[in-house]
């Protein structure tokens, strides 16, 4: 297999598998650098054109598909697969796609045909071969019909799934589904950044997903001789209660960092912010498992 890509140039061909998960979280959360790819798997191949700010990346893919060959050759003049496009933050030492071979004598302009590289902006502009050039309405209507992408730029999850399509348009037999779901035991697994602080907080559970964070609780699990002593049931809602009143003790602006979402067995509180939610949890904890200052806390309520 090539080596990680984390130092790459223009010109550089890479591999691009098509067995992987293709969960945007587990694109950034996998580390692939020592996972075994399977030399009998079927590769598309692409190649970097340019570096641009940012950590986009403009490359293309060839039309070849198959197991990795010796020499680019076979690769390079098989054509493209589809039109250039942009890729965001491709390439890290994470190895999910992988440098084959390099080209120190590659040109842009000739190799790659960068001159005739089109992609439309958001206003009305042109942008080809490093020009931006002034189009009217009318004209990019008839550009974009006539097949001028728009800049944009794709996740590696993204463009695999495209070319997997590609290839099934072709008739070629990937069998993703069944092939990915026989390999899922060989796959790394993410590593849990938030595994000391679940320990920390049980019973209170922990999770997090898609820039949303969230701390719940099983109703009944904690304080039940608190609630009572207080006429108080100790349901999701009157935990709701608590933390509510505990945030206003704490000065904290809730209505910007915190909802809720709790039901009768359960507490559950949600936010955007990790940094506030951990903040606040730790906290509250602390504050709940001191049950005389919980207890004297509820009498108050």
């Amino acid at each position: 297999m090539g080596r990680k890509a984390t130092e790459v140039h223009p010109g550089d061909i890479f591999m691009i598998p098509l067995y992987l998960s293709s969960d945007h979280m587990d694109e950034y959360k996998l580390d692939y650098s020592k996972y075994k790819f399977h030399l009998e798997d079927i590769y598309a191949f692409g190649r970097l054109i340019e570096i641009q700010a940012g950590n986009v990346d403009l490359i293309e893919v060839f039309s070849y598909a198959g197991q990795i060959p010796q020499e680019p050759e076979v690769i390079i003049h098989s054509g493209r697969m589809f039109a250039p496009e942009h890729i965001g933050h491709p390439f890290s030492e994470k190895g999910r796609w992988q440098v084959l071979f390099s080209d120190p004598h590659y040109d842009k302009w000739k190799d790659s045909d960068y001159e005739n590289i089109s992609f439309l902006s958001p206003e009305l502009r042109m942008w080809k071969g490093e020009k931006e050039i002034k189009i009217t309405k009318e004209r990019r209507i008839e550009l974009k019909e006539a097949g001028v992408p728009e800049w944009i730029f794709h996740s590696r999850v993204d463009l695999e799934v495209r070319i997997r399509f590609v290839l099934e348009t072709r008739g070629i037999a990937l069998n993703y589904e069944k092939t990915v779901g026989e390999r899922q035991s060989e796959y790394p697994k993410p590593r849990d950044m938030d595994k000391k602080l679940k320990e920390m907080l049980a019973p209170f559970r922990w999770s997090s997903g898609y820039g949303s964070y969230t701390l719940s609780l099983e109703a009944g699990l904690l304080n039940c001789d608190c609630f009572a002593g207080n006429r108080m049931s100790g349901n999701g809602y009157d935990w709701e209660r608590v933390a509510s009143a505990f945030i206003e003790k704490q000065g904290i602006d809730a209505g910007k960092n915190f909802s809720f979402d709790c039901e009768a067995d359960t507490f559950c509180m949600i936010s955007s912010s990790k940094k506030m939610l951990k903040e606040f949890s730790v906290s509250f904890y602390k504050f709940v498992m001191d049950k005389n200052a919980f207890e004297e806390f509820l009498s108050q309520l």
